[in-house]
């Protein structure tokens, strides 16, 4: 009888919307693990991630969907490097999108296992006559960097006359107007700028010499948070599983990003 009478109370209030409205919140707040929103950064950087990008690119998505794995969300904003790897550094971000390996990284950024490699090259005008069989001789020529970007040992190694800006797109339009003669550039992200760039574009650049190195993108969390280390671990077994069931090659083919890198 006191079942009944129980069960009877119960679909008298259900005749009333905010209690359904109630019910479902509180049904939603306990099934919902302590995972939380990660808040991530990254540079733009096409092909692989840009907030141009339909879900903010391959490697972006990639990320994003490692981490939906494991039970985390993630939402992700776009900044220059040097300011997006300042707001992992001070914790203001949980993570980053694309860093490449460098030892001294390690002091504020977890790295997680890589994603997908990409090969770092020299790109220069057409119409000018600059070859090289070693570094050294390129000496004297005024060469574009990314600003705050992690170059390849050997090229730094070299100490050649560099100049920084802040994206490769305007190191690109430099090399146009010959304010620079080269530019250190990932090959795939000078094919997109040249691809996507003005019609002038089409016939002014090529590719030189050897790459310099092949980079990994990772994933890096940000050392200042206290679950680093198994946030990184997570992220690993989701993109491993990603790996295992094809779903990463799918995601990269989609996007026209091929993986036949260099060695």
């Amino acid at each position: 009888m006191i079942i009944f009478d129980a069960i009877t109370g119960i679909l008298k209030w259900l005749r009333y919307p905010f209690f359904l409205i109630l019910v479902c919140f509180s049904f939603g707040v306990f099934a919902e693990d302590d995972k939380r929103t990660l808040n991530i950064v990254s540079t733009n950087y096409p092909p692989f991630y840009s907030d141009s990008y339909s879900q903010n690119g391959a490697v972006a998505y990639i990320v994003a969907q490692a981490f939906l794995r494991r039970g985390y969300h993630v939402s992700h904003k776009f900044y220059p490097f040097t300011r997006a790897t300042l707001l992992v550094k001070t914790g203001k971000a949980d993570g980053i999108v694309g860093l490449w390996y460098r030892k001294e990284r390690e002091e504020w950024a977890e790295y997680s296992q890589p994603i997908v490699p990409l090969n770092i090259v020299f790109y220069k005008r057409k119409n000018s006559d600059i070859s090289y069989e070693k570094l050294s001789d390129l000496q004297g020529l005024r060469i574009g960097i990314g600003r705050g970007y992690a170059n390849p040992p050997v090229f730094t190694q070299a100490k050649l006359v560099t100049e920084e800006s802040s994206s490769d797109t305007i190191n690109m339009k430099k090399l146009f107007f010959k304010r620079i003669d080269l530019v250190l550039i990932g090959r795939d992200l000078a094919q997109y700028l040249i691809r996507t760039g003005p019609d002038e574009y089409a016939d002014a650049f090529e590719e030189i010499g050897e790459p310099l190195s092949v980079e990994e993108f990772h994933f890096g969390a940000s050392k200042k948070l206290p679950d680093y280390k198994n946030l990184t671990k997570e992220f690993n077994l989701g993109l491993e599983s990603m790996k295992q069931d094809g779903s990463l090659e799918k995601i990269l083919k989609n996007y026209g990003i091929a993986q036949d890198i260099t060695p």
